[in-house]
């Protein structure tokens, strides 16, 4: 048995050894042929992998504006959540009710002062809000303005 194995073995080496001049003038045009079939494919799938990248590129973009947004939003609500969670606390605290209602005692002149100043401010943080996207977008168009060019 051992003696078959070692001829086996023999005649494989030699078949290796004949074959290699053949083979090495017969690998190229094997992958030359290989190539040529597989190509379109490798084609498709580049121009595939090009319309996703772009895809992403554009949701990434469209994405990150509306992260701005929130964060803008965000910045703008936190200190009127901060007021609010200030009187959620008060009223949680006993006898803080009977305290405040004898602080929210308004005679009419004092209501009609508090609603004059209350509108007073709601003008200017809408001119504050308008006034910050409008500079958020001009920020945003010089910063895309050398990426255009480039």
């Amino acid at each position: 048995m051992s003696d078959f194995q070692g001829a086996v073995s023999r005649a494989k080496e030699l078949v290796r050894l004949a074959g290699r001049p053949v083979f090495g003038r017969l690998r190229p045009r094997i992958e030359y042929i290989a190539m040529e079939r597989v190509r379109p494919e490798l084609d498709e799938l580049r121009g595939a992998l090009h319309d996703l990248r772009r895809d992403v590129e554009h949701a990434t973009e469209e994405l990150d504006g509306h992260v701005k947004w929130l964060y803008d939003e965000q910045r703008r609500l936190a200190p009127h959540l901060a007021a609010l969670e200030a009187r959620v606390a008060a009223f949680e605290r006993p006898g803080s009710v009977a305290r405040l209602a004898e602080r929210l005692e308004y005679s009419a002149d004092e209501a009609d002062e508090v609603r004059a100043e209350h509108a007073r401010i709601r003008a200017r943080l809408a001119a504050i809000s308008k006034y910050e996207e409008r500079l958020a977008r001009l920020e945003d168009a010089v910063a895309a303005k050398p990426e255009a060019g480039s």
